[in-house]
């Protein structure tokens, strides 16, 4: 197995990990969560990279890097929702969306196909990281000035700003998110309507 795949399966170790620092107290975990999240999408950039430069570009990577993606994601945003901001309606967006461009990419991958990634597909994944970085973030200061150490909705009463930036970010990153995945669908549809 070549580094950028060794990097892709890294970030899926990332996500128990990530789970664990942020839904078990301890002192510092949302710093620990922060730096567990910063870390894993540091690791998504560094794979595709690396296997860029080197040609290292498998069709391991091709398939495992995105499911990597998305996993790491989509466990950042839901511990988000279990602190309490009830946007369930856009995990269930973003879920779709997944589900349908994974679908799309696999039957591109059995033509022999490969449908690249568009300028919506790179904006949601750069959206993604950054409004559940910003969020860890935030909770990693309030932790350090001793507002809170709460790791779930039960108890907790974040200020204001947080809980509106929490429900402004998650639903622009929906949006994007969703929207990029009409274009995959627009882009495999020849793929689906022969079948």
């Amino acid at each position: 197995m070549n580094l950028p795949n060794k990097i892709t399966i890294f970030r899926f170790v990332c996500i128990p990990i990530l789970l664990f620092t942020a839904l078990l107290q301890f002192r510092y975990h949302w710093t620990a969560t922060f730096i567990i999240y910063l870390i894993g999408c540091i690791s998504d950039k560094l794979d595709g990279t690396i296997a860029r430069k080197r040609n290292l570009v498998t069709d391991f990577g091709k398939l495992f890097d995105p499911l990597a993606d998305k996993a790491f994601m989509l466990a950042a945003f839901l511990i988000l929702i279990n602190l309490g901001w009830h946007t369930e309606l856009v995990i269930i967006l973003m879920m779709i969306r997944e589900f349908l461009v994974a679908g799309v990419r696999m039957a591109a991958a059995v033509e022999g196909e490969t449908i690249p990634a568009n300028i919506f597909g790179k904006l949601k994944t750069l959206l993604q990281m950054v409004s559940a970085g910003v969020a860890f973030f935030i909770l990693a200061v309030l932790e350090k000035k001793g507002e809170t150490v709460i790791t779930s909705a039960i108890g907790f009463n974040p200020p204001d700003y947080l809980y509106n930036y929490c429900t402004a970010a998650f639903w622009i990153t929906g949006i994007i998110t969703f929207i990029s995945g009409i274009k995959y669908l627009k882009d495999g549809w020849h793929l689906i309507k022969t079948k």
